[in-house]
């Protein structure tokens, strides 16, 4: 199974975005927190969030969501931090999707029958996913 790591520049959103997926899930894999700073301020840390990939990491490898602009920067810094004879860098991707619903869905769909692929896959729906129709 994937492991799977949520970067938000609120470590409180995260968690709570993590308590409502936990709703979907029933497979057993890393579910990781890796938002916030020091002193928790609002903000993302590239240090934190590499910690966190480290623990979230499976041999499927690592799908991160992330909220803003600078966690996905610093998402990438610290997929760049990592050690590469440790980990398939290859292996770890940064979702393209909404953080909540794509959240929902990866950890729904994430069992030991689905590959990092597969999810990345599945979450392109929500690219263009409409609430309501007008």
């Amino acid at each position: 199974m994937v492991g799977i790591v949520v970067v938000s520049h609120s470590k409180a959103l995260a968690k709570e975005a993590i308590t409502l997926a936990m709703e979907m899930k029933h497979s057993e894999f890393p579910l990781i927190n890796g938002s916030g700073t020091d002193g928790d301020y609002f903000g993302s840390n590239p240090l934190m969030i590499k910690e966190a990939i480290e623990k979230a990491y499976t041999e499927e490898g690592v799908l991160v969501f992330v909220d803003l602009g600078s966690s996905v920067l610093n998402t990438q810094i610290a997929i760049d931090f990592l050690d590469d004879s440790i980990f398939n860098l290859d292996h770890i991707k940064i979702a393209d999707a909404p953080l909540v619903e794509g959240l929902i869905a990866a950890v729904a769909i994430n069992d030991a029958k689905a590959s990092l692929t597969d999810i990345i896959s599945e979450l392109k729906e929500f690219k263009n996913f409409s609430k309501i129709n007008e």
